[in-house]
């Protein structure tokens, strides 16, 4: 009888630690979010504030349903955060500079340029194949998420590299797609894409 009460006591102790480094996580993850701000690509930085607040509540509940007040873990007694704002979000002045960085790659990358040129060419059926409406409107929800200061639209935008890959994608598709009948000049075309990159590469070997 006494290891089996001994069991049950480790065990209820090791809950308890559990209850405890989960609420230090969560005070952590609020703080961080207060800060820095998240990556979350469709919900705002206060919306995950708040839910964090929520974790920290039940938190604090299981904490004292599970031990007695002497038993409190420190963190316990450090105040719970306020409520944000809904739309709070971190950082904004960064996020809005990295936007317009961002936007201006886009605009200045090869590929993109490629693309604008050669969308009217293409038919309903190879615009779907090739989902160059998608990969284009990558710049221009950026553009329109600028103008109306959407934060969260503007944050995603922060790793560019991801969008412009979808450029080059977005050409080798082109590029691989069976030419139909009322376009074949399409490809007859495509050898002035290839002509601008020799082009560069030879400047890149004079410089």
């Amino acid at each position: 009888m006494v290891k089996v009460k001994e069991k049950s006591t480790s065990k209820a102790k090791k809950q308890q630690e559990d209850y405890a480094a989960e609420l230090q996580q969560s005070f952590e993850r609020w703080d961080y979010l207060n800060v820095y701000g998240g990556s979350d690509p469709t919900w705002s930085d206060g919306c995950n504030m708040n839910l964090v607040r929520n974790h920290i509540i039940i938190g604090k509940r299981k904490i004292e349903k599970t031990m007695t007040s002497g038993q409190y873990p420190a963190i316990y007694h450090r105040d719970t955060p306020p409520e944000v704002e809904q739309d709070y979000m971190a950082r904004v002045d960064e996020i809005r500079a990295n936007a317009k960085i961002s936007l201006e790659r886009y605009k200045a990358d090869s590929d993109y340029q490629f693309l604008l040129k050669r969308v009217l060419r293409l038919t309903d059926k190879q615009m779907k194949e090739t989902y160059i409406e998608a990969v284009l409107g990558y710049v221009s929800g950026l553009e329109n998420a600028i103008t109306k200061d959407d934060l969260i639209t503007m944050r995603r935008h922060e790793r560019a590299s991801g969008y412009i890959d979808s450029f080059s994608t977005c050409v080798e598709r082109i590029h691989n797609l069976k030419p139909e009948n009322e376009q074949m000049n399409l490809f007859a075309d495509y050898s002035d894409y290839e002509e601008e990159y020799e082009e560069d590469d030879e400047w890149d070997m004079e410089m």
